[in-house]
Formats: C-alpha cells, structure tokens, sequence
C-alpha cells in the first residue's frame, strides 16, 4: 500500500482500507484533547489553511482531526531510533517524542502519540494525506505508524552571504517543518559579514567595516537584533523545530577582525583575505565566551555550534590550543557542542560533542585544477588552503576513534548549493543552471542526489556512531529567496526521506509521490523551485 500514498517522507506504516475515507468541508475542526498544548492546535489550524486554503476552526467538541496525547509508543521498535537527540534527551527519547499513529475513518481522523511533538508529526502526515475532491477536501481511510530513523535530521543555513530576513527564515522553518525536519542550523558569521548583534560588541554588526557586501535589500537591516533571533527560535519551537546557532571560529572571522583588529593578537596570517582568532590573545579569548555565552542566553537547544572550519594559515597548535579553549568555554554554558569535521584536530572532543562530516567523496579540493581558474596574486592563498585540506582524511576517523558521534554532512550528496544538470520544464530557468551553485562542483541530477542512504555514505566510516543527517546550502552564488528556493527544491524533501524512512526507498515510489507537492510549495512561498524535467515530466 506505500507505494499508492503521496507522503513524504514515506511513513513506516501505511494500511489503506476500502471505503470513501473522510471528506471535508471549508471549515474543518480540530481539537486537541487531554493534556497537549493548545498552541499546538493553533500551529496545526495555521498549517491546513496555508496548504489547502481552507478556513479551519479549533474547537472543544466534535472534531474532524482529533490529537490525543497516548501513553504508549505506537510502532514497536521507534525508542531504538539512531542518532543524537538535538533536545538531549535520553537515548531513544526523540523516537519516542515523534512517534504517532493516525487514524482516518469516514467519521474522523485522530492522532495518538505521547508527546506533542509526535501529535504536530501526525498533523503533517494528516496535511498532506488531504486532497481536493467533490467540493472539499478528502482523505483516504487509512492507519499510519510512524517514527523517525534518526534523531537529528537538519538543514544548515548560510545567512552570511547571502542575508535572509526573518520573514525568510519563516518560511524556511515552515519548509523544515512540512518535511519532519527538527534542526535549523544557523550559520551566522563568516569571513563576509557577522549577522547576529553581541553586546559589548557593536562594530561586528556595522556594515561599512564587513569585507563582504551587505547583500541585502535596501532599507533592510542586514543582521538579526536579540528581538529578531528569539522571534525565529521561537517560531521553530512551534514547529518543533530546534535553532542550533553557528558563530564560526576561529577562521573565517575576517569581519570580525576588520571590526576589532585585537582579536588577532600576535596572529600574521600569510595573506590579507585571511584571519583567525589568536588563543594567546585575552581578547579573543573573551570574545569567544562572549559569544558562545550569548548564544546559550537565546538559543533553547542543548547544541551550540562553534564551527572550526577551514582556518587557513592558522598554525597546528594555535589551531588545537583555541578549539579546545572554545569547547571548554561552551560547555561551561551547560550545552553540548557541535564543530565541523576539522575540529577533531584538536584532539580535545569528546563522545558527548558531536562532529560534523563535510567533505565529500569526489570533491576534494584540487589545487592544480583551482589554480588554472584563479588570478595568480592569489596562488599563494591556494596553496595554504590546500595544506588544510591535505589533512581532511584523518578528521573523522579520529573523531571516530574518539568515540565521538558524527553528523553527516557529505558535500557529495548533503550539499544543496550544487548546480542542477538535468534541464528545467520552463526554459527561463536553465540559464540560471550556469550561475546558481558552487562551480567547482560537479553538477549532479536530482536523481543522482537521491542515490544514497545514510549506511552507504563512504564518507562516514562503518563503525561510527551516526548522529544524524544535515543538509546544508550555502549561499555564495545566492542573490535572492528565488535563487534559495531554485537550490533547495526539490532536493530537500528528498534528504527528508533518507533521514526519517528506515532503509531507503526507490527513486520512481519517491518521484511519484513528491511531485505533487508542488502545489504546496507556491503556498508556502517557494514558488521559485526547480522545475526539474528529470523528476516532473512522465
């Protein structure tokens, strides 16, 4: 019966059952019973009217959804999920949290799960289950038992280079949330700019001192007040969605040095794009516990993330002396930490950190190929970043070693901001083809993009403990919304699947189901997705 339900991801359980199943009216009702918060009720209500247009009502009496908190776990085996729970719960908690079972009859539909987590879960499924039909709205009669695979199931999001407004992020959450994604990793400062206001800090939120264009809309302020963070930690809290935090340290702050040129100390970086923080400075030193403080203070996670990538001309030890300096200054906060995979040279993470996977198979930079496409005043830089790069191997199998948890993040099929191959079915999008995504990349198909599972990732060693799965986009090529949606869509429900259906589905089962999702996509705002004549045409 999967194969015949247009859910994505592809739930554990579908039974179809013969009957009219429900139908619907304009105003549908939906209650929320027991102990579970009304506010879900109210993000449940929010979310049918955008999807389909309708006007629904939450009640107290009858109901045509009904989410009822349950005491039991609905599919057996669920508490055994894999991966790292981005709330920090106990082992097995996040399966639990998300669990659900739903049920639709002629009479209803009602969601059980024991936590309210697993109810807003439910209500997707129940969303997207619902389809026009004899003047309303009907669903087929059906049971669905259903639970997550992996703990962590995440995009990480550059607002760097490309600055989104909160409105954006909105949007983005709502995507997140659509798919049964729970982490929203915010990437906020880069070489370019410093997107987040730190108090005591003000010079990192001045544009005039960033390298970096502003890029953003005039009239727009490029970065995120203390207001404007916690109105996107909180919108994602709604959604179950959980908002890890990114200030990257300690290379790419080359906006952070141009604002306060202290926090190099004694540092001489070998070229003038490059900069890192120096742990003999006091200064950077306390601006690194100012920062990582901070984002304790308005993040509601258990993870904040240090970053720790590419700290090109950073020498080894200044390297290991500041990451492991920072891990102590973040765990000092009471929050676990996240670092992307370079920070496993520090030898300073432990297995209740996690380490982030990112440089995939067949994308290992190359200097002899970059070399013929950059301006020779900057070969020397290509050398020093090729250095760093020289030592990627050995990241994670000593993150492994450690016994620290690794987060998948492989560029090879985890990397969004890659340019599509396969042509467009509206032919005003293929010459964007040639300028959205990272050119050194090589195009991939969105089927190729699907051609994967967690266990089969070659980036990720066998004996590894597997925190999760974390798309990312970066935004280098990214000039508007319209360019993030072209990048994003319709890949990204793609890695929803791999991370959320255990073992796997088939390409054809998958393309028949999310291609009508398109609908859904212009409601929410994206309607800027790649028309992909791979997966869209028959």
């Amino acid at each position: 019966m999967k194969e015949s339900t247009p859910l994505v991801p592809l739930p554990q359980s579908v039974e179809t059952f013969d009957g009219a199943g429900l139908r619907l009216g304009t105003r549908p009702r939906v209650a929320v019973s027991g102990d579970a918060p009304r506010g879900l009720g109210e993000t449940v209500v929010e979310l049918l009217a955008r999807l389909h247009d309708v006007e629904p009502v939450l009640t107290d009496g009858d109901a045509d959804l009904r989410l009822v908190p349950a005491d039991r776990v609905p599919v057996s085996g669920i508490a055994d999920v894999r991966g790292v729970d981005p709330l920090d719960g106990e082992p097995g908690e996040a399966g639990v949290r998300e669990s659900y079972e739903l049920v639709v009859t002629g009479n209803g539909a009602t969601v059980t799960a024991r936590a309210a987590e697993g109810l807003f879960r439910g209500a997707t499924t129940f969303a997207q289950a619902l389809r026009p039909g004899n003047g309303g709205l009907t669903a087929p009669a059906m049971r669905v038992a259903d639970g997550p695979a992996l703990a962590w199931r995440g995009l990480s999001l550059d607002v760097v280079r490309r600055f989104f407004t909160v409105a954006e992020v909105k949007r983005v959450v709502d995507l997140l949330a659509l798919y049964k994604f729970n982490v929203l990793h915010l990437h906020l400062s880069d070489s370019q700019a410093w997107r987040l206001e730190l108090p005591g800090w003000p010079r990192l939120t001045d544009p005039a001192r960033w390298p970096g264009e502003p890029l953003a809309e005039d009239g727009v302020r490029p970065y995120y007040t203390e207001e404007d963070f916690r109105e996107i930690v909180a919108y994602a809290a709604d959604r179950f969605v959980t908002v890890v935090p990114e200030l990257d340290m300690p290379g790419h702050v080359l906006a952070a040095v141009r604002a306060y040129p202290e926090l190099q100390g004694e540092a001489e970086p070998p070229h003038e794009l490059l900069a890192y923080l120096d742990p003999r400075s006091e200064t950077a030193v306390g601006f690194a516990a100012d920062a990582l403080a901070r984002l304790a203070e308005l993040a509601p996670g258990r993870y904040l993330h240090l970053g720790g990538d590419e700290a090109f001309g950073m020498p080894d030890e200044l390297y290991a002396a500041f990451v492991a300096r920072a891990l102590e200054i973040a765990r000092g906060t009471g929050r676990k930490v996240v670092g992307w995979q370079e920070t496993a040279r520090s030898g300073a993470l432990t297995p209740d950190d996690v380490v982030q996977a990112w440089i995939g198979s067949g994308d290992e930079f190359d200097l002899d190929a970059t070399r013929e496409t950059t301006p020779p005043e900057y070969h020397g830089l290509l050398e020093t970043v090729a250095e760093t790069f020289a030592q990627a191997a050995h990241d994670v199998p000593a993150a492994v070693a450690a016994g620290v948890p690794v987060l998948a993040s492989a560029s090879s099929f985890l990397y969004l901001d890659r340019r599509h191959a396969e042509e467009s079915l509206d032919a005003d999008q293929n010459a964007r083809r040639t300028r959205v995504g990272f050119g050194n990349y090589q195009p991939r198909t969105c089927r190729d993009l699907f051609g994967w599972t967690p266990d089969t990732l070659v980036e990720i060693p066998g004996n590894a403990r597997l925190a999760g799965v974390e798309a990312a986009v970066w935004c280098e090529t990214v000039t508007g919304f319209e360019d993030l949606a072209f990048l994003l869509l319709p890949r990204l429900p793609g890695v929803a699947e791999k991370a959320w259906t255990p073992g796997g589905t088939a390409w054809d089962d998958y393309r028949g189901r999310v291609a009508g999702h398109r609908g859904w996509w212009e409601r929410l705002g994206w309607g800027g997705y790649f028309r992909s004549a791979e997966l869209f045409s028959r």
